[in-house]
């Protein structure tokens, strides 16, 4: 018996030896892109308002002290209220390995500032970005907005405030990423309120009680009003699930033909039977697949 249990253990002994052999046979590429994560820049202080960047870049054992990376200028959505700013970080990761700086921004929430606050937040942090291009190897030449939700109505507006030069002058922006974005108030206020929502998002962002009876100051937050032929905009890709539960799609449709009839580069990507407003589906592969071909023509142009 004594025999057969030390043969046993020492059978075993082998077996574990050669699992753990072929465990540390692990191929890898030293030169695979990773990403680092450097957390709450304040990007500007208003005084009573401090806002901050959250910076997830490309990283690589071998990446070259001057390599240089497009950067993301990311606009969270929030119903125009205060962003959180940490629980995606993972999925901005997606994009840094993708070989983008990804810089997720947080601006004035509507209970403390009214439109167009969140424009001039763009345009500090904006501002900031050279300050830190060296340390995050950023190509200042190269810069992308893109917002999903509310925060797709903030990147549109910027460009559009911007081409009509009411908002401080912006670098130039090779293209804009809009998903799921609330970009006309008008539609959004035809859509029903949840139970527990009393006011509004797109009210209180006007500094309103209700959109009724102040539909041209709504107008004003709109895309559509600023979108025509003589204004130069820099390429736009809108993305949009087709039953989005929160914000209608008809906004990107009536956006998308705004744009198109008024002679714009856009692209529009329908997620068709798709309910999703935001979240993971727009990391998924083939989305980030889409977002990657769009900047790289934008930036072969």
């Amino acid at each position: 018996m004594v025999k057969d249990k030390a043969k046993r253990a020492w059978i075993e002994s082998v077996v574990l030896e050669e699992i753990m052999k072929q465990k540390m046979i692990v191929k890898t590429n030293s030169n695979e892109m990773q990403w680092l994560y450097s957390q709450d820049w304040e990007y500007y202080d208003y005084g009573d308002c401090k806002r901050h960047l959250q910076i997830i870049f490309p990283y690589k054992p071998q990446m070259r002290k001057d390599e240089k990376f497009p950067l993301i200028l990311f606009i969270p959505g929030s119903a125009w209220h205060k962003q959180e700013m940490y629980n995606d970080i993972p999925q901005y990761s997606l994009l840094a390995r993708r070989g983008f700086v990804f810089a997720a921004m947080e601006y004035r929430e509507s209970d403390i500032a009214a439109f167009p606050a969140q424009i001039e937040d763009v345009y500090h942090a904006l501002k900031f970005i050279p300050s830190v291009a060296e340390n995050f190897h950023i190509d200042t030449t190269q810069i992308f907005l893109m917002g999903n939700s509310s925060g797709g109505h903030i990147a549109m507006m910027s460009v559009l405030f911007n081409a009509h030069g009411l908002c401080n002058t912006l670098p130039k922006i090779s293209g804009v990423i809009c998903e799921s974005g609330s970009t006309d108030l008008l539609i959004c206020a035809k859509e029903e309120l949840p139970p527990w929502m009393k006011i509004r998002p797109s009210a209180v962002l006007l500094g309103v009680d209700k959109i009724e009876g102040h539909e041209r100051l709504a107008e004003r937050a709109s895309c559509s009003m600023y979108i025509s032929e003589n204004i130069e905009l820099p390429p736009i890709l809108l993305m949009h699930s087709e039953y989005d539960p929160i914000v209608s799609v008809e906004n990107s449709r009536t956006l998308y033909e705004k744009l198109i009839t008024s002679k714009h580069h856009v692209s529009y990507y329908e997620l068709e039977g798709n309910d999703a407003h935001g979240g993971a589906v727009y990391y998924d592969s083939e989305i980030l697949d889409i977002i990657q071909e769009f900047c790289k023509k934008c930036l072969s142009c």
